[in-house]
């Protein structure tokens, strides 16, 4: 568990009731991972959404050639796995530590629950996936211009 402060730095986190702030920390905890270290996998059931504290996380794409594409580099305050919320929940990516990363890790399943259960979350958390995605989207359309 992590305190409900460290939550509320973020976005999505802000503005939510007390309640489901405390109970957002109680399904969450640090973690820190090597340089190198893979955090998820193109079609891992995605049971952890993180929030990158320090560090850098490369996305990268296989291509059908089995070459891996790096398409985004998420920094601090991003969110790594947002397939945590949105079905099927599987990654869609690989994600790769750059360097040395510090990530809040929580729980999905139970993060589904809570947004569920409280929609100020909910929506604010739609909202920053939405946003994630839109930007993958631009740098996807950037990265296939210059092919």
């Amino acid at each position: 568990m992590i305190s409900p402060e460290q939550l509320r730095r973020y976005p999505f986190f802000c503005c939510i009731s007390e309640e489901a702030l405390k109970e957002a920390a109680m399904i969450s905890d640090e973690v820190i991972a090597e340089a190198g270290k893979t955090l998820f996998s193109e079609g891992d059931r995605a049971e952890t959404m993180y929030i990158l504290v320090d560090g850098e996380v490369d996305i990268k794409y296989t291509l059908g050639n089995g070459e891996q594409r790096t398409i985004d580099t998420l920094v601090a305050g991003d969110i790594v796995v947002w397939s945590t919320l949105v079905e099927p929940h599987r990654c869609t990516a690989n994600g790769v530590a750059r360097g040395a990363c510090k990530l809040i890790s929580i729980n999905g399943p139970k993060l589904r629950e809570l947004c569920e259960k409280n929609p100020d979350l909910g929506y604010r958390m739609l909202i920053s996936v939405t946003q994630l995605l839109a930007a993958r989207l631009d740098g996807a359309r950037v990265q296939l211009a210059t092919v």
